[in-house]
């Protein structure tokens, strides 16, 4: 499989997951060795939903995070932001681009966990868009991230310290119906409907409707990359 040379920043991104077989293939297997054989074995469905939840939000936040340092570090952040186009628009294709990748990566381990999970085609549309939301938010973390280190390193420590509590309050591996304040902070955590929605898949009923697993996280995904993309000015600047 042969590619142009990159004319845009995020068509780098692009290129580098297809050109490279080897580690495409890599790419591509990886969810699926661990996330089909959790859903074929009969494990808990809040266990179950969790490894799913836990791999998309990894993927997402890594791939995002250690990209940007990188290329900050080989100074092409620097010679982007040279370039006519707007810092904004540059961080919004690199949000896009790197979450519809993460997608494609899990997409074929949900489509087995469908099939060997049945449920309404609604259900299956509810559970896709909430792991492309919780996709879209690691990758907003990521940014975050490389707005503060230029060491790849430094990426998993800052993301560990951002994602542990965002985990725990999700309900991945804690008590599954929290009430008061802990229910409140819960509903504006995208990687919450995610967790719900595949428990869903998985057997559990959580009281979640499918609109509102459709219509929240991608609410709360807009706010976010909005937010980040505020920070494209300071994330496109030289470093000392």
């Amino acid at each position: 499989m042969r590619f142009d040379r990159p004319d845009s920043y995020w068509k780098k991104d692009v290129a580098l997951f297809f050109s490279r077989r080897f580690a495409l293939l890599l790419k591509m297997l990886y969810p699926v060795a661990i996330i089909v054989p959790v859903a074929a074995s009969g494990m808990p469905a809040k266990y179950a939903a969790a490894v799913i939840g836990i791999v998309a939000v990894m993927a997402g936040t890594f791939g995002a995070g250690e990209s940007l340092t990188v290329d900050l570090n080989d100074g092409i952040l620097v010679r982007v932001a040279l370039t006519p186009l707007s810092p904004y628009r540059i961080v919004v294709e690199v949000l896009a681009v790197n979450a519809v990748l993460d997608l494609v990566q899990l997409l074929p381990a949900l489509l087995i966990v469908y099939v060997l999970h049945p449920v309404p085609i609604v259900w299956m549309l509810a559970a896709t868009i909430a792991v492309f939301a919780t996709l879209v938010t690691a990758n907003c973390i990521g940014v975050f991230i490389a707005n503060f280190t230029s060491s790849p390193a430094d990426v998993l420590l800052y993301a560990t310290a951002i994602l542990f509590p965002l985990i725990y309050v999700s309900g991945f591996f804690r008590n599954q119906h929290p009430t008061g304040i802990m229910e409140t902070l819960r509903t504006f955590v995208p990687f919450a409907y995610t967790d719900d929605a595949m428990k869903t898949v998985f057997g559990l009923s959580t009281g979640t409707k499918p609109l509102e697993i459709l219509i929240y996280p991608s609410v709360i995904c807009a706010v976010l990359a909005f937010a980040v993309c505020l920070t494209a000015p300071r994330l496109l600047s030289q470093r000392p």
